[in-house]
């Protein structure tokens, strides 16, 4: 006969050890060039996919908010903003380089209603013998452009878009926030996609 008091007793040892795992690992680690515990197998190097890159300092490296993401990091808003600004990596995402930073220029609009794709600034270059796609654009942030995600909207916001096309698969570095963020940390954001 099935005894439910020791059922009941597994469920919470199960229950208990899950909520001390929650407790245990944050949510985010702050990223420092100083020593202390490593990203990976030196402590000024981050592993996003297969690339290898170093770590900023002054970011905060966070768990990533979605299973889409192999990357996530907080950049602290500069003085006078009240939000930071967030860089996400992507790989393994389809549409391809234009297609993707077309769907990036559609979350951003234009006082005077031109649209985005004409005020974005791209230029091409390569690191590391791999191509790379560079976008600025400035604007009013109107959403993320994933299907049921909410609209928002954000004047005076700013992207710095970085696709990486390596070997293996292509990489996607989208860092979003206030002017004035993105200025202090463009680059910071220029060194880090360099330092592939």
């Amino acid at each position: 006969m099935f005894n439910y008091r020791y059922y009941v007793y597994g469920m919470i040892l199960v229950a208990g050890i899950a909520v001390a795992l929650v407790v245990y690992y944050p949510k985010s680690t702050p990223v420092t060039r100083s020593p202390g515990p490593s990203i990976s197998s030196n402590a000024d190097e981050i592993v996003l996919g297969n690339l290898a890159l170093e770590a900023p300092e002054g970011w905060i490296m966070e768990r990533p908010s979605s299973s889409m993401r192999v990357g996530q990091f907080k950049l602290p808003g500069a003085e006078g903003d009240q939000e930071d600004a967030e860089l996400a990596v992507f790989s393994g995402i389809g549409g391809g380089v234009s297609a993707n930073l077309q769907r990036w220029f559609n979350q951003f609009e234009q006082s005077d209603g031109t649209p985005s794709e004409r005020r974005a600034v791209t230029r091409n270059s390569s690191v590391g013998g791999m191509p790379v796609t560079f976008a600025d654009l400035s604007g009013t942030f109107v959403g993320s452009g994933m299907p049921m995600s909410q609209s928002v909207n954000r004047p005076g916001y700013r992207m710095l878009a970085a696709i990486v096309e390596a070997p293996d698969d292509v990489y996607y570095f989208k860092l979003v926030g206030p002017q004035a963020t993105l200025e202090k940390w463009a680059d910071s954001f220029e060194r880090f996609i360099g330092s592939i």
